[in-house]
């Protein structure tokens, strides 16, 4: 088979291959559009030579790869190069291996430390990862804490003060977000974020009694949330999730009165209480998972993160 390597170029097409060869790998989970890849590498002003295509002789797609440099958290991650059944094996390997290399001699590669990450169900990246002689270097933990037993938690707040989000408190929660940095990448201006939380989270609110939490410390808002009931792509059942959390740095310790106040919200206005609330704890949560494990969580493994060996 003759095929084709291409770099991303911008108005070449490539977005549509892109997204249809994600689509049909991942028929459970939501579908991207050609457009929201566009919008995104606009965005992000990705270096091109992280964004990498096969196409086979006649131009029709077989494969691709691609990397992201987070600069949050000083990481690049390397995803899994999603193929087509046509694709031989030797093209994904080939895409993979010259993609590490690239990003092991580029001069940020100093800095940041490379990733691979996988979820911890899909045997396909995983076996694929460790057959490159990936290391295991962190997991990720879904937590699963009874919403009621928070709620009747005895605990006097002292360092912060709470209450609930309104339509006035836009602004404060957009500059929040951006304070935090790690949403960035999903909005393309400071009209998404507005949009955001306007139309979707504080309306939400209003209407179905999920209000998000804001926690203030001496009149600055350090950290907010608000709870969802959502049912993912894939999953039989709806989750109660923390549709977002953002905070200022060094005020960690603000989780748990966020914790506490979203359950009371969540139980004074009867929503959801009959599930857990879900949150998502990483490598760099460890004070977030201190509090929890206060409550007893249950605790399944999500995801898998691999990388080179020190």
């Amino acid at each position: 088979m003759t095929v084709e390597y291409r770099y991303w170029e911008p108005n070449q097409g490539l977005e549509e291959l892109q997204a249809k060869i994600y689509n049909e790998k991942n028929p459970s989970s939501q579908p991207v559009t050609a457009q929201q890849i566009i919008e995104r590498f606009e965005r992000e002003k990705i270096d091109p030579k992280t964004a990498r295509y096969a196409l086979d002789e006649d131009g029709k797609p077989l494969a691709y790869i691609q990397a992201r440099d987070y600069e949050s958290v000083e990481e690049t991650h390397l995803g899994y190069p999603w193929a087509l059944p046509s694709c031989p094996k030797e093209v994904q390997d080939k895409l993979f291996d010259e993609m590490l290399d690239y990003l092991k001699q580029r001069e940020i590669a100093k800095d940041y430390a490379i990733r691979m990450n996988a979820a911890a169900d899909n045997k396909e990246i995983l076996d694929f990862f460790k057959g490159k002689g990936l290391v295991e270097k962190s997991r990720g933990y879904r937590y699963e804490i009874d919403m009621n037993e928070v709620a009747k938690s005895d605990y006097e707040e002292k360092d912060f003060t709470i209450r609930l989000a309104t339509i006035d408190d836009v602004d404060l929660l957009v500059d929040l977000i951006k304070a935090d940095g790690r949403y960035l990448g999903q909005f393309a201006s400071d009209e998404d974020i507005v949009n955001y939380f306007r139309d979707r989270v504080l309306k939400d609110g209003q209407e179905k009694g999920n209000n998000a939490v804001l926690v203030f410390k001496n009149d600055t808002l350090v950290m907010a949330s608000a709870p969802l009931l959502f049912q993912a792509p894939g999953e039989e059942e709806k989750r109660l999730i923390l549709r977002f959390h953002a905070f200022r740095s060094g005020n960690e310790e603000a989780y748990k009165s966020l914790i506490v106040n979203i359950a009371k919200e969540c139980v004074s206005n009867n929503y959801a209480t009959d599930k857990p609330i879900s949150t998502f704890i990483g490598p760099r949560d460890s004070e977030f998972a201190t509090i929890l494990e206060e409550y007893k969580p249950n605790k399944v493994i999500t995801g898998i993160s691999f990388g080179l060996e020190d």
